[in-house]
C-alpha cells in the first residue's frame, strides 16, 4: 500500500513524534507499506491569502512549474497512487495548507484515517460552518476518527453522524520499547524561548516562568544530573545566553530524540510531545502548561503545572514524582499497552 501521512518535516519535531506513533500503530495491522508524506512545513506550503511569490510566478506564466523540490507530495503531480491518507494527529488537520490533499482525496476517492486530531477546545467541529466541501467529503470517506483531547460526550457525534473516538495522541506509541525506571538519577528540562520563530516559541510570560522554575530546579536538585533538551534550532543561540554553563541536547533528526529522552528518568517542560515521547518509553513527565494544547498530556499520564504555580508547589510535585517514580513508570507501561490494544483493534476493524 502507498500510505500518505499529513505531517510536517523539519519544522516541529512534535509532529514527527506523532508520525512515528502512527506508523508504529499501522505496522501492527499492515505487514508492509510505503510511507509517503504530505509536508505541511510552512516553508513549503504557505497559507497566506495573498502569496506574493505565487502571484509573481503566475504573472510570468510559471504556474505550471513545481513550487518546491521537497521529497513529498507535490502540487503538480496527481495523487492517483495513494491507497490511504492518514492525518497524523495535529491541531492543523484542515485549512489552506491542506487544500491540495483534500481535493486529491475527493478526486481519487481515497479512504482516510484521522488519528489523534487535536481540537484545542475539547471538541472538534465537524459541520458546514467549519469545514469546506472537500473536507466534509474526506471525513465522510473516513474509516476511523480519533481525537486526542475531546473532553465531553457531545463531541462523539456530529451532524454527519460520524463517530469520533476519544483516545490518547499517537505520540504515546512513538517508541516501540519501554524503559524500566526504578529511581531518578537524571532529569531533563525542556528549553523554550519567546525569541524563537512564531509557532515554535512561547509567550514572554511562559518564558519568564520557565526560567524561574528551571533556575529553582538547578539550585534545589543539584544532587541529580540535569540536562536541557531543545526541539528547535532557534533555541540554541538563546540557551547559551540563559544557561551558559549547562548541557543542552538537540538534533535536527526527530528520530534521535528516542535516544535523547531515553537517557532520562524524569522529564519536565512545556513541549507536549516531548512529554509524549517520554511517556512512550515509560518515562514520567511533568507538563508546564501554557496553552489549551497542554491538555493532550492527560493521555500521557503526565502531571500538569500551570503558569504561575508557586515554587513550593512545584517542589512538592517534583518530590512526589521522584518518590513514586517506579509506580508512575509501571503505570505508563500498562496505560500504553491498554491503548495500543484499543487503537490496533479499531484499525484492524476499519481497514478490514
Amino acid at each position: 500500500m502507498n500510505i500518505v501521512f499529513s505531517t510536517t518535516r523539519q519544522w516541529n519535531p512534535g509532529d514527527e513524534f506523532i508520525l512515528m506513533g502512527c506508523i508504529n500503530l499501522l505496522k501492527e495491522v499492515i505487514d508492509e507499506f510505503n510511507p509517503i508524506i504530505f509536508n505541511r512545513n510552512p516553508q513549503i506550503r504557505r497559507s497566506r491569502k495573498r502569496d506574493i511569490v505565487k502571484i509573481i510566478d503566475n504573472m510570468l506564466g510559471r504556474d505550471w512549474a513545481e513550487k518546491f523540490l521537497d521529497n513529498s507530495v507535490k502540487e503538480r503531480l496527481e495523487l492517483d497512487y495513494a491507497d490511504l491518507v492518514v492525518f497524523a494527529g495535529s491541531p492543523e488537520w484542515r485549512g489552506k495548507r491542506l487544500t491540495k490533499l483534500y481535493s486529491s482525496i475527493v478526486k481519487h476517492n481515497i479512504p482516510t484515517l484521522f488519528l489523534g486530531l487535536g481540537s484545542g477546545s475539547g471538541s472538534i467541529q465537524l459541520n458546514n460552518e467549519h469545514l469546506s466541501p472537500n473536507e466534509i467529503e474526506a471525513f465522510k470517506k473516513s474509516k476511523l476518527i480519533t481525537c486526542r483531547d475531546c473532553s465531553n460526550q457531545d463531541s462523539e457525534k456530529n451532524e454527519y453522524d460520524l463517530i469520533v473516538h476519544d483516545l490518547p495522541c499517537p505520540a504515546l506509541f512513538s517508541s516501540s520499547k519501554e524503559k524500566d525506571v526504578t529511581s531518578v538519577k537524571k532529569i531533563a528540562l525542556i528549553y523554550g524561548t519567546y525569541k524563537a520563530v512564531r509557532d515554535n516559541n512561547v509567550s514572554e510570560a511562559t518564558n519568564d516562568y520557565l526560567l524561574q522554575v528551571y533556575n529553582y530546579i538547578l539550585k534545589n536538585y543539584a544532587n541529580y544530573e540535569i540536562e536541557f533538551v531543545a526541539h528547535y534550532i532557534d533555541e540554541l543561540t538563546f540557551f547559551k545566553q540563559d544557561f551558559p554553563n549547562q548541557t543542552l541536547r538537540y538534533s535536527y533528526d526527530s528520530k534521535d530524540y528516542l535516544d535523547i529522552y531515553n537517557s532520562y528518568d524524569l522529564v519536565i517542560g512545556h513541549r507536549v510531545h516531548g512529554i509524549g515521547m517520554s511517556a512512550s518509553m515509560a518515562i514520567p513527565g511533568i507538563m508546564i502548561s501554557h496553552d489549551q494544547r497542554s491538555q493532550t498530556v492527560k493521555g500521557f499520564k503526565s502531571s500538569i503545572i500551570n503558569i504561575g504555580t508557586s515554587l513550593d508547589e512545584v517542589k512538592k510535585l517534583i518530590d512526589d514524582k521522584i518518590t513514586n517514580i517506579s509506580h508512575e513508570s509501571n503505570r505508563l507501561v500498562e496505560h500504553k499497552k491498554y491503548y495500543k490494544h484499543k487503537y490496533t483493534e479499531l484499525l484492524s476493524e476499519s481497514l478490514r
